[in-house]
């Protein structure tokens, strides 16, 4: 059917609904006068009241049905518009005030995204372009900040051996604080102009932080170069992944799983490529060579991610208030903010593990590696799990196996080089692939409309607690005489709490903490047996 066809029939529907309404209002308020009911004190209408609303809705709704079916019809290959709405015109209603709260007004769809462009297609070549651009940025970017206990072991040795271990990891907290703490602006950004500039933006400030860290010679030099990147990785990081939603549905999380895998391969290559350049080439040839690898990595993505759904007006700041409106967005918030306290600290201190154990030099050098290659594997496996088993049944389990594989590799030493080497690769795995459906959990609650703004406003809020972490752990760590099995206990620990927080409303109060789209499904129902 054509669509102006389409559009006149479903107008035709309203007037139709509301003039239902209107018959239905006035019968009820006259039953209203004739009962002394009020907003206050409802009753229900009496039995002649009810039949005659009845056969009101009887007669409208045998009207409505013929243009309900074509509703449902699958729209022709032919058509622009891709109209895929298959619920009746009485699924978009709005509780109408009053005595009678089964009254229900008919409502035009503010939106008519959903109507034009339909669901998200979860392929095609723009979808998997997308899902590709963003695995190069999230290999470029977190491949570099991961790794910077490689650098860390080099700074303490070379420009920075006149500071502690907690000074020097300033550096690091600082810089993978401003690489989550802008979301909230970013993601805003994203969900009214799209990806392109943001990327464009970020590229080019990335490309300069990565220079001016190799001119550095100085501590602050340093810490405001690292923060640069860290900065410039929060204007793309978002972004890649909340693009995903635009472009998959059912199979979102494994999308966002196969961009966290840049991320992951990214955390292998770079401690190997840091560990060979750094020891063949000057520190300023080595960084100028890691700047313009990314540079060409991150070019293709200016091209090739892009949004689904058009720009659009940026929505009112007092919409940053709705995430927190739900209790289990609050609940993830406070509990993965607890984790994130001690995620990035294994990254960052991996050889101080390896050292603390005896392990050789050569496990040693490569510890950030070993650890990233679980990461990687982690991260490749925990879209396909959260598709098959459930994205919070995932979720939580990888959030306690973290805390285990603390408990049970970190903190003991020594220990046997298998048994370390696990640890190692335990954690890695654990982690990388919870760090991956920290998104996920998000979209799964989050309108998609407004997923961006979502996913800023989480990692923003859970970005915070990273500044003192790695800096906690670095005085338990020279606490301990320079191994890691205090600083193990309190991340174990961290985790562990973090991920009964998150827990608590759906173990608790399950029935009331359902995802909002259950919800507005179970309202609809409730419309229509009504």
């Amino acid at each position: 059917m054509h669509v102006a066809a389409v559009m006149m029939q479903r107008d035709a529907a309203i007037e139709r609904e509301n003039a239902r309404i209107e018959q239905r209002a006035t019968l009820a308020r006259a039953d209203s006068e004739l009962t002394l009911c009020s907003p206050t004190s409802p009753t229900s209408p009496t039995s002649s009241t009810r039949k005659q609303l009845d056969k009101v809705d009887e007669v409208h709704s045998e009207a409505a049905e013929p243009i309900a079916q074509d509703f449902a019809r699958p729209s022709s290959p032919s058509s622009t518009l891709n109209l895929v709405r298959t619920e009746t015109i009485l699924s978009r209603v709005e509780t109408h005030p009053g005595p009678f709260p089964d009254l229900q007004l008919a409502t035009i769809p503010t939106r008519l995204e959903e109507d034009t462009y339909g669901p998200p297609p979860d392929g095609g070549r723009h979808a998997w372009l997308a899902v590709l651009s963003g695995a190069l940025l999230f290999f470029t970017m977190f491949g570099f900040v991961t790794s910077f206990g490689q650098l860390k072991r080099f700074y303490l040795a070379n420009q920075l051996s006149a500071y502690s271990q907690p000074t020097v990891a300033w550096i690091a907290t600082i810089q993978s604080t401003l690489t989550f703490f802008p979301s909230l602006l970013f993601g805003r950004l994203f969900d009214a102009h799209g990806p392109r500039l943001l990327v464009i933006v970020g590229t080019s400030l990335s490309f300069s932080a990565l220079i001016a860290i190799a001119f550095c010679n100085q501590y602050y030099q340093f810490l405001l170069a690292h923060a640069l990147f860290g900065f410039a990785t929060s204007i793309i990081w978002g972004p890649s992944a909340s693009v995903c939603g635009h472009w998959f549905l059912r199979h979102r999380s494994t999308a966002i799983g196969i961009v966290g895998c840049g991320s992951g391969i990214g955390g292998i290559i770079y401690p190997i490529l840091l560990e060979g350049l750094l020891g063949r080439f000057k520190f300023r040839d080595a960084i100028l060579i890691v700047a313009g690898m990314n540079g060409a990595l991150m070019l293709p993505a200016i091209f090739w991610l892009r949004a689904r759904l058009p720009p659009r007006k940026p929505a009112p700041w007092s919409a940053l208030k709705r995430p927190w409106h739900s209790r289990a967005f609050l609940f993830l918030a406070l509990g993965a903010g607890l984790s994130m306290l001690n995620m990035f600290t294994p990254y960052f201190d991996a050889p101080v593990m390896a050292a603390g154990n005896n392990l050789s030099p050569a496990i040693r050098d490569y510890a950030i590696a070993i650890l990233q290659a679980g990461s990687f594997v982690g991260r490749a496996c925990s879209g396909l799990i959260a598709d098959r088993f459930g994205v919070w049944r995932v979720y939580f389990f990888l959030a306690l196996l973290t805390s285990a594989t603390l408990f049970a590799f970190w903190c003991a030493t020594p220990m046997p080089a298998p048994a370390a080497v696990v640890g190692l690769v335990g954690y890695g795995f654990a982690s990388g692939a919870w760090i991956t459906l920290v998104s996920a959990v998000t979209a799964a609650i989050a309108p998609a409309e407004e997923l961006g703004t979502w996913i800023g406003v989480l990692w923003t809020a859970i970005s915070l607690p990273i500044l003192a972490g790695p800096v906690v752990s670095g005085v338990l760590i020279e606490k301990g005489g320079g191994t890691f099995t205090y600083a193990g206990v309190f991340c174990g620990a961290t985790y562990l709490v973090g991920t009964g927080i998150t827990a608590f409303p759906r173990v608790f109060r399950r029935r009331n903490e359902r995802p909002d789209a259950e919800k507005a499904e179970v309202e609809v129902e409730y419309v229509e047996k009504k």
